[in-house]
């Protein structure tokens, strides 16, 4: 699987969600749909909070990433990632890792039934006020 990632822009608070490269200086380069640079100067990563997806999906066909607030319908969860261990949930204090030590075909059957259940139903930086239910 190719890494995907999106961004949170701190500066114009708002999910940066085009396909972007970093560069060795640090500078993020916006490429359009058909790979095509667009304007290397666009932003920089002082600027933005980057997030990897889980790879997963919700019950809609979202992909959800790092910093999505999800529900299975009673909980509210925050997909975190840690650097070495991997992606996990946090719910009042308590983390569930992801898969940390599944081989790739119980990953893919786990992610086909947390699919079945969780949604997004948010993110921390567009909807911080949800963060007081996994508190």
């Amino acid at each position: 699987m190719v890494p995907k990632f999106r961004a949170w822009d701190t500066t114009n608070k708002e999910i940066f969600k085009d396909t972007f490269a970093i560069t060795e200086s640090g500078q993020v380069v916006v490429v359009d749909q058909s790979s095509v640079f667009v304007s290397p100067d666009y932003v920089f990563v002082d600027n933005l909070v980057i997030m990897q997806s889980t790879g997963l999906f919700d019950r809609n066909n979202k992909e959800i990433f790092e910093g999505d607030i999800i529900t299975n319908g009673k909980d509210v969860m925050c997909m975190k990632r840690h650097n070495t261990l991997g992606f996990y949930v946090e719910q009042k204090g308590k983390v569930e890792f992801i898969a940390d030590s599944a081989v790739l075909e119980e990953f893919e059957e786990d992610a086909k039934e947390i699919a079945d259940i969780l949604e997004i139903i948010g993110n921390i930086y567009e909807n911080p006020e949800l963060l007081e239910a996994i508190k």
